[in-house]
């Protein structure tokens, strides 16, 4: 039986929480674009589930999981689009637009799965290929590096690359100065010169193309499989990662890599014999956790009960 320290430490854990972070990374980052413009968006769970049936019908099709990867991309950029176009041209409420593409994505996805592939719940193929784990020859001779992040697929090396490069556009680019800048003070921005409508725009496609690629990390990690609500709440945990991290990648990232080690745990703990269902309770508790904390500040600064 493994020891705490192992489960805490171990190369299982951090390799397996370096695996479950990726969609929840990639979906972060992008969606920080959209967090520093002001537009808020909670559709994260439609992007991905979306992207996760059409990565797996792409990678069906073609027997191509970067096919898959690119069919996956396209439709989030289209549900993004979506958003945008009744956000910030029809002056749509962004929550009850998000509410309703999140739900209609499990049932569009649902649909297409009884269609398509001829069948309810899930559908396992073969045919659905996936990534295959990448050996990095310069980490084979660093031992405990060598268990965690080597032959990990792609999508998980382009996850951690995507933070630096999220970051050093987001602080230091013209580009990202001014999507600072509109979250900010729109009318300043506005008053300055910029197009707030175009950053928002590419903002958006951004977030679209992140979550299309985190949607697509699911059927292609190893599961050759889409099953309906396959993301399973990995849409609000990116977004609780962007909350707290209010937009900046690189805390978007970080809070991601602790829900997914939450997660990596909870898969170890499973051999103590502590039940199931409290387990995969965890990830989510630590979201209310870590919200509450980085919230404190704001408590204190702004009471809700006044004294006077």
């Amino acid at each position: 039986m493994l020891t705490i320290m192992e489960i805490l430490f171990g190369t299982v854990t951090w390799s397996a929480t370096f695996r479950l972070s990726t969609p929840i990374i990639l979906t972060s980052v992008g969606g920080s674009f959209s967090k520093q413009t002001g537009t808020f968006c909670i559709a994260f769970e439609c992007f991905m589930l979306s992207a996760a049936f059409f990565a797996a019908w792409g990678s069906y099709l073609s027997a191509n999981p970067y096919i898959g990867a690119l069919l996956a991309i396209v439709a989030g950029v289209i549900l993004a689009a979506v958003f945008g176009v009744f956000v910030l041209h029809f002056n749509a409420n962004p929550m009850i637009v998000s509410i309703a593409l999140n739900f209609g994505s499990w049932a569009m996805t649902t649909l297409l799965l009884t269609k398509v592939f001829k069948v309810r719940g899930f559908f396992h193929s073969p045919k659905i290929v996936n990534f295959q784990p990448i050996d990095i020859p310069i980490l084979r001779s660093i031992p405990y590096i060598h268990k965690v992040l080597n032959n990990q697929i792609i999508l998980v090396y382009i996850a951690y690359i995507s933070i630096f490069i999220g970051a050093i556009i987001m602080y230091q680019t013209p580009f990202g100065l001014r999507l600072r800048g509109i979250g900010i003070n729109q009318v300043g921005a506005q008053t300055s010169g910029v197009n707030i409508l175009k950053y928002r725009w590419i903002a958006l496609i951004i977030m679209g193309v992140m979550s299309g690629l985190g949607g697509a990390y699911m059927p292609l990690s190893g599961l050759s499989m889409f099953s309906e609500n396959m993301t399973a709440g990995r849409g609000f945990l990116a977004f609780a990662a962007i909350l707290v991290g209010k937009g900046n990648p690189l805390k978007a990232a970080f809070i991601g890599m602790l829900f997914a080690y939450t997660n990596a745990i909870t898969l170890t703990l499973t051999s103590f014999g502590v039940p199931t269902q409290l387990l995969q309770m965890l990830p989510f508790v630590v979201v209310i956790l870590v919200l509450i904390i980085s919230n404190l500040k704001n408590f204190s600064k702004n009471p809700i009960i006044d004294n006077q």
